[in-house]
């Protein structure tokens, strides 16, 4: 009995599966390999996700086809099987011919471009050699692209794509294919991961024997950007985008009218050639993380291929409605993570782009108000905050979905001014940009927006619990960079501190913002950094130690990469990152030391008490009796009565120095 080689695709659009390993059920029954098994190329039903695409929902994503070029391996020779052969589907056809068990047929097709069989060829049927000792198989769709604008030769227009034969090295190596277009065309299309089937699959039965899974994912990336402010008192309205830095006086920029859509700063890819290749193949790399994956390297087209900014709709159809006493509009920022203001008007907010695996950082530069909630109406507007996300968190990679979303809190670099001479902050604000890959390929950052900017990052982090889990590893760490305006600061092993966070016995409803640990690091009981620190709001800042210990990048082994998303590493050079396990239930603040000057000047502050402290004992000796701090208050606290309070004071240095702040929370019980 003859057995053939069938081909059919599992997966599509989002098609997300994890392993690189041959998947697939065996359909061959109960043949064996002496009797020429055919190759069958199945859904794979077993081994995929909810979220992935099968049977007519692929096929209409892939168009209702896709090419493929197969190679087998004899010796170290890499020999044709399927010369860029197209695959069609048609519904309910499967089983009626030997090469098609999943409505996915190859035989009897008339070959065509970029196929490099003669003229009149026809597409024939193709059998297992098993003296061959593996099989390689890629593939590529151009999608719900019409015919007219799938180009095999010549200069695409708008909306067209140019392809390329997959073709093969002169020795054992990956093939390599082209894609050439603009977006319109380019987010059409599909690639898949390179598949390969051994006749000798170690302690598992020969792949000869089992069904061949394409798994497509799209070229194109999507990326969406989101807002949430977390200010005391204040709320956020009429946020603006402003492109320039300043007007030709040298102060900022006033012309925010009309600039409601949401924008990036950068390098963007318009238009230009995708190079497909896949760099680790071959039995030795099987337990390689980057194992038969499809790499896209991008040329621009010399002419208009890139841009320097991508905008991505206006906030204004998600504003909040009104949180305390301010106007009762729908015109405000979200508050939490996860009811942030997307930009854009349909949901999932999502703008396609394309791939950019070699970007430099992405620079925010926002305008907007903040409306006091107290009722009074008042106003301050922000003028020239910005926000950079590092490069590596930045580097768009096909079928991923990207969320930045943007945190206002209460430390900002912007003006509450136009002049540049006046100085800069509300004081503070800062901004957390959040990167969230869809689906299983998850990559999230958090990017506070000031001077300098702090990058937080964990393996799989799920934005809408506001809080990051618990870690015990370097693969579930919290990673830190920090950038420098557009520089990605290289000090961190001598800059960069990171604390625990406990106390607040003055203000125990007040959650600690990092305005609060600036003030703590400033203005402390003991007049310097030395560990713990207690400022005068009573927060007390200790720094972590092992097993939470903070661990500075060095570039080698024991810390030169960041665990990406689908089982990739980001490497990092010695001081550009920090890395610690987080403890459930803890909030963390990582300090970033930027060397300004020390002032020494000393502030006296009076503290109010209606109760005894439960910890006064402890804290009695910080404690004066005068405004001029010389009478020691007593360690017996004075016996109140009903409506009776008393007044002691506490001096504290003024270091007046200027930190980068991020607080980090780890949820309870992770």
């Amino acid at each position: 009995m003859k057995k053939y080689l069938f081909f059919a695709t599992a997966l599509a659009a989002l098609a997300s599966c994890t392993s690189n390993d041959f998947v697939g059920e065996d359909t061959s029954s109960t043949t064996n390999q002496s009797e020429q098994a055919a190759i069958a190329f199945g859904t794979g039903v077993n081994s995929i996700t909810r979220a992935d695409h099968v049977g007519a929902d692929a096929a209409d994503l892939l168009g209702g086809k896709f090419i493929v070029e197969g190679f087998k391996k004899d010796g170290s020779d890499m020999i044709e099987v399927f010369n860029n052969y197209y695959v069609n589907w048609t519904a309910n056809t499967a089983g009626k011919t030997e090469s098609n068990t999943s409505d996915w047929e190859y035989v009897g097709t008339a070959a065509a471009a970029p196929s490099s069989l003669p003229t009149g060829a026809i597409q024939s049927i193709k059998y297992w050699d098993y003296s061959a000792s593996q099989y390689d198989f890629a593939a590529y769709s151009t999608g719900k692209l019409a015919a007219a604008n799938v180009l095999t030769t010549g200069t695409p227009t708008a909306g067209q794509v140019l392809i390329s034969a997959i073709t093969k090295a002169s020795t054992y190596a990956g093939p390599t294919y082209t894609l050439k277009g603009d977006v319109a065309a380019l987010k059409e299309c599909y690639i898949s991961d390179m598949v390969t089937a051994y006749k000798d699959n170690g302690a598992d039965p020969s792949d000869y024997q089992k069904e061949v899974q394409l798994s497509f994912r799209r070229l194109a990336s999507k990326v969406r950007l989101a807002f949430y402010e977390t200010i005391p008192g204040y709320s956020v309205k009429n946020v603006y985008f402003y492109q320039a830095d300043g007007s030709s006086d040298g102060d900022l920029d006033t012309d925010i009218s009309s600039k409601t859509d949401a924008t990036l700063i950068g390098t963007f890819n318009k238009s230009g050639q995708f190079t497909v290749s896949f760099p680790t193949i071959g039995s030795s790399n099987k337990t390689a993380t980057d194992y038969n994956k499809a790499h896209v390297a991008f040329t621009a087209d010399a002419t208009d291929g890139t841009d320097t900014k991508f905008t991505f709709g206006a906030l204004t159809s998600n504003y909040k409605g009104a949180e305390s006493k301010e106007t009762a509009e729908n015109v405000y920022l979200g508050r939490t993570s996860a009811t942030a203001t997307y930009a854009g008007t349909a949901t999932p907010f999502y703008t396609d782009v394309l791939p950019n695996e070699t970007s430099g950082a992405l620079e925010l530069r926002i305008n907007y108000d903040l409306l006091s909630t107290d009722g009074s109406g008042e106003v301050i507007t922000i003028h020239g905050a910005k926000a950079f996300i590092p490069s590596i968190y930045a580097q768009w990679k096909p079928n991923y979905a990207y969320t930045y979303i943007f945190k206002i809190s209460d430390n900002t670099n912007g003006w509450t001014s136009q002049a540049k001479a006046d100085p800069a902050g509300l004081y503070p604000i800062t901004f957390d940009a959040v990167v969230l890959e869809t689906e299983d390929r998850t990559q999230s950052t958090i990017t506070t927006v000031a001077s300098p900017s702090i990058t937080t990052y964990q393996k799989g982090h799920d934005v809408a619990k506001n809080e990051y889990a618990a870690s015990t590893s370097a693969t579930d760490s919290i990673y830190v960079q920090v950038m420098r305006n557009s520089t990605l600061a290289n000090d961190l092993s001598s800059k960069g501190k990171l604390y625990t966070v406990s106390g607040g016995a003055e203000d125990p409803d007040h959650n600690i913002t990092e305005a609060d640990v600036m003030d703590a690091l400033n203005i402390n009981a003991a007049g310097n950094t030395t560990s713990p620190v207690t400022g005068r709001n009573s927060w007390v800042l200790t720094e972590a130690t092992a097993p939470n210990a903070v661990v500075h990048a060095d570039g080698g082994a024991t810390f030169g990469r960041i665990p990406g998303a689908d089982g990739n590493y980001i490497s990092v050079a010695s001081g550009t990152a920090s890395r610690f396990y987080a403890a459930a239930g803890t909030t963390y603040a990582y300090v970033y030391d930027t060397g300004t000057d020390k002032d020494d000047s000393e502030i006296r502050t009076a503290v109010i008490f209606d109760a005894k402290p439960s910890n006064w004992n402890d804290i009695y000796n910080q404690y004066y009796t005068n405004e001029d701090c010389s009478t020691g208050a007593p360690s017996d606290f004075p016996t109140l009565g009903s409506g009776e309070k008393v007044t002691y004071y506490k001096k504290y240095t003024n270091l007046n120095k200027v930190y980068g702040v991020k607080i980090i929370k780890i949820a309870s019980g992770s």
